[in-house]
This record gives structure tokens, sequence and C-alpha cells, in this order.
């Protein structure tokens, strides 16, 4: 009885964690690039981490994100000792499926992190992408510099990757779809520096974490005070 009892549960489990399984879209796109970012891979979880302090509206966004997707429960903690917060989503169906779509399990700098091949295929599927990956592993900042006792300021835009091919396939896409990226080979990162541009970002890609786009906007406003 108790092998019975057993199977019952194991059934049971199953059902529980049936996905759907979603067509290519922006919205799975975004995913990838958020998960990319900040996400892990291990054979029965998938999960993102981020910051509990200046992420958590972007963290409950991720997780009603896989729900729309999949229609799978995910769940928030916070762990407040280390300010983080983790979105985790338990099923090894759902895993299985981001790792056909791009997303490598285990150690991501290890299997060479690269942007899935069918994100490549359409712009729309990489504006998406690069949203998703801007969001978590992205920074708008105010690049303040002084030259005979005027003080300027410019916007600046960045991401940062250890993975090196994941870094040459954004500035790819980027410069796809019409931006001007900039980067060294020393450093981790890539640049938009051309004001007009980050404005176009902005305007076009847009953001789903509400820390760039308060950010965005202060910069914004105290370049128009200087002016």
């Amino acid at each position: 009885t108790s092998i019975m009892i057993l199977r019952r549960k194991r059934s049971h489990f199953r059902t529980l964690k049936a996905i759907d399984t979603p067509k290519h879209s922006e919205l799975l796109a975004e995913l990838l690039g958020i998960l990319i970012g900040d996400g892990h891979l291990s054979h029965y979880q998938a999960s993102m981490t981020t910051n509990s302090e200046t992420d958590k509206e972007h963290a409950f966004y991720t997780k009603r994100l896989i729900q729309r997707l999949f229609s799978i429960s995910a769940t928030v903690k916070e762990k407040r000792e280390e300010n983080t917060i983790v979105v985790v989503a338990s099923s090894r169906t759902l895993v299985q499926f981001l790792h056909r779509h791009g997303m490598p399990i285990g150690n991501k700098l290890q299997k060479g992190l690269t942007v899935p091949r069918w994100i490549k295929q359409s712009s729309k599927y990489q504006e998406a992408f690069i949203r998703g990956l801007f969001d978590t592993d992205g920074c708008i900042y105010a690049d303040i510099h002084k030259w005979r006792d005027k003080t300027y300021q410019h916007l600046g835009w960045t991401i940062t990757s250890y993975a090196g091919t994941l870094i040459n396939d954004v500035q790819a896409i980027l410069k796809n779809l019409g931006f001007s990226p900039t980067h060294r080979m020393t450093q981790r990162s890539v640049y938009l520096r051309r004001q007009n541009e980050i404005h176009r970002y902005f305007q076009e890609v847009g953001t789903h974490n509400p820390k760039h786009k308060k950010r965005y906007r202060k910069f914004v406003k105290q370049m128009k005070k200087n002016t």
C-alpha cells in the first residue's frame, strides 16, 4: 500500500507541474533575457535572484511573466540578511523547456552564454531580449565631468556581463536595431553614449524595471535644470 500511495503522490506531483508550452514570442524572449542576466536553472527549478532593495518590483514582474507564459505558480522569497529576493518556479518540465530555448542548466558562464538563435531571427525578439537583459544586468547612469570650471552631465547606458560571447551578441543586436554601441575587448560592458540613442532606447525598447525608469527620469530632469 505504501508503494501505491507513493505512486499516487508521484502522479499528483506530475499533474501539478504540467505547464503551458508557449510559442516563440516577445514575452518569452524577454524572460530569456532576464534569466540569462540574473537567472539560474537547476534540474528541477528555474530561479532569478536580484537586489531586494532596488529591484523588488521587477522580481514580482518576473513572477507574473512566468505565470502568464507557463500557467505555473512561482514564489518570491526575500532573504533580508543577504539583501536579495529570489523568484522560484519548481518544475522539471519548465527547466527542460527553458534549456531547449537557450538557457544553460548549471553554471551559465562555464557553459558559454549566448543569445539564443531563435531570438536573433526577429528584431522584435531582439528588442525584448535586450530589455530583459538590461533590466537585470544593465545600468543607466549620469556621466559627470568638468572642463574649464564647467560641469557637464551626460547620460550613460550599459550592459555588463562576464560572458564574452554574450557581450559580442549584445553589441551585434544593438547595431542591428540601429544603435551605435561601444565596447573594448578589455571591458566587460557594452555602452550607449549618444544621447539621442539612449532616449530612443527608453522610448522604443523601454524597461519593465521601475528602478531604471526612475533613474532615467531623474537624470533627464537634472540635465534640463543644468542647461
